[in-house]
């Protein structure tokens, strides 16, 4: 074992690997590959399961709303046939009215 001076021309002791500290050092590798392939997974699954669903919801929003504007495009378009058929029966019994008042002014006897 080398011993360290504080003489200015001794050079400091060299550090020689052991396999001791090689073992540590892949060892903790080990646990560094393990970790990352965890986080990795981790990740890359957590990703694919919001993706999943956020296609999913929007799927069935769509639907959704597709259904929505077909049953109100039907419920307008029934309140527009009423409304149609309101406005004509009240053409008809004006149109009547004038015509009648029309018919009765000519056989008034002349005075």
């Amino acid at each position: 074992m080398a011993t360290m001076s504080a003489h200015p021309t001794m050079a400091f002791p060299t550090v020689t690997t052991t396999p001791m500290f090689d073992t540590w050092a892949n060892v903790a590798g080990l646990y560094r590959n393990a970790m990352h392939a965890n986080t990795q997974q981790l990740l890359l699954s957590s990703a694919g399961i919001i993706q999943e669903h956020t296609l999913r919801a929007f799927v069935t929003a769509s639907q959704s709303c597709a259904d929505a504007l077909a049953k109100n495009a039907m419920a307008v378009q029934q309140q527009s046939m009423e409304r149609f058929a309101d406005a004509n029966g009240k053409a008809v019994s004006m149109i009547g009215r004038v015509f009648t008042q029309a018919w009765m002014a000519g056989m008034q006897p002349a005075q």
